[in-house]
């Protein structure tokens, strides 16, 4: 019993040394890698080392509302699919994934005359398909997608995030109607638009450390099903849980709907070997058919779930943009040591 009794006290202390340890918050180990690259080895940021210190940096932050921050782009109320085996046949939902295919259900409204359609036309046919027949216009999102994109002209809106303790750490993201209302909140702004599944700071050091993700994301879009995708875009990227879904989504409805149009320009051989010419326009700047299928057909679906992009984030990209089109925000003033470097791009 005294041997017993002396084993029951030791347990209990180890015990509760487990309890004290686990409701320490101990400081987050930095990620070294950005997919399967180390960050010192990738050539852009050897170039940039301020770059590269406010990579390190952003990867040491941590999201605390990334659910929230989901839910209020209110794709399960139009995708009703589960995420198992029936959800990806009907809806194209991974199995397994945290969430929902933003192109299904395909949004369809049906007309009198198109000068009295719900949502304005857009100006790009590639972008919906018209039926005069039946007077009905399908595009290739849901419904909330084609509402928010037709009115992004009159669109002031931003994301803003705002750190939760002194380290610089844990932070909340959220929405506002424009800069004022988030500057007047005590909030930073990190893009242009409302947040979304690619707004956390983590998947912003990725963008900024890897100007052009055209090649990975192109070689991981071959694999047969989504969980593939995702596994391979998480491996040779390092995306976030949420943004890399919506990368996988957007790559998978890009591969079925514009697979006839890129065997077209680059040829069948010359597309499964990934051997196809670097420029994305043409000599007059219009965007080349593969990549403008991509930017039309599946564009609007993935801005509105990612958020984040390159031009709504101040950055620059494989596609040439006008300075209209880039949102111009200084990342280095998130952090109190580097609020005084100037943004260069």
């Amino acid at each position: 019993m005294i041997i017993n009794y002396g084993m029951e006290i030791r347990f209990k202390f180890f015990l509760s040394l487990l309890l004290l340890s686990a409701s320490i918050h101990l400081p987050l180990k930095a990620e070294s890698k950005i997919g399967q690259l180390k960050i010192e080895s990738i050539p852009f940021l050897k170039k940039n080392p301020k770059k590269m210190k406010l990579v390190k940096k952003l990867l040491k932050t941590n999201l605390k509302n990334g659910q929230e921050i989901y839910k209020e782009l209110n794709l399960d109320k139009e995708n009703k699919g589960k995420f198992n085996l029936m959800g990806r046949i009907r809806f194209v939902n991974g199995v397994g994934f945290k969430t929902k295919n933003p192109y299904f259900p395909r949004y369809v409204e049906k007309y009198q005359t198109l000068s009295s359609l719900r949502y304005p036309l857009p100006k790009k046919e590639e972008e919906y398909e018209i039926d005069r027949e039946k007077k009905t216009i399908t595009y290739y999102n849901q419904e909330v997608i084609t509402k928010w994109f037709s009115g992004l002209k009159s669109d002031n809106s931003v994301c803003a995030f705002k750190f939760l303790g002194n380290d610089e750490r844990d932070y909340n993201l959220r929405s506002f109607k424009s800069p004022k209302e988030a500057e007047k909140a005590g909030y930073t702004i990190t893009h242009r638009y409302k947040c979304g599944t690619c707004s956390s700071l983590k998947d912003l050091a990725i963008y900024i450390a890897m100007p052009d993700l055209t090649d990975p994301v192109r070689n991981c879009s071959k694999k047969l099903t989504l969980n593939m995708t995702k596994k391979c875009l998480i491996k040779d990227v390092g995306f976030s849980e949420y943004c890399v879904e919506s990368w996988t989504y957007n790559s998978d409805h890009t591969k079925k709907r514009c697979i006839g149009t890129c065997i077209k320009q680059y040829g069948l051989i010359n597309l499964i070997t990934n051997n196809m010419e670097k420029a994305n326009v043409d000599k007059d700047g219009n965007l080349k058919p593969c990549i403008a299928c991509d930017e039309y057909k599946s564009g609007p679906g993935f801005k509105y779930t990612a958020a984040r992009t390159r031009r709504w984030s101040g950055l620059k990209s494989a596609i040439p943009r006008s300075k209209d089109e880039i949102f111009q925000v200084n990342h280095f003033k998130y952090f109190r040591e580097m609020k005084n470097w100037k943004w260069f791009d």
